[in-house]
């Protein structure tokens, strides 16, 4: 079996994992989702897993994955 990772690089915001575009933030995004899920079905609930949630775009151009939903971020920046 190989691994298919996506491409990603080091952010100068400093984010170990940035990616270049929005098309293979969101390929990262399905990716880690998929993960995440499969490790909750082996494990047989969910309870207490880190699952990303959305996407977004830095002040440096690049875009980062978070578990953070969009209502959360905005309610933490208000």
């Amino acid at each position: 079996m190989t691994i298919k990772a996506v491409a990603f690089s080091r952010c100068a915001c400093g984010k170990e994992r940035g990616y270049d575009d929005e098309r293979t933030a969101a390929k990262a995004l399905g990716r880690a989702q998929a993960k995440r899920d499969r490790l909750g079905e082996r494990k047989g609930h969910r309870r207490g897993l880190y699952r990303e949630n959305r996407y977004y775009e830095c002040q440096y151009g690049m875009f980062h994955l978070t578990s953070q939903s969009r209502a959360e971020y905005l309610g933490a920046a208000a």
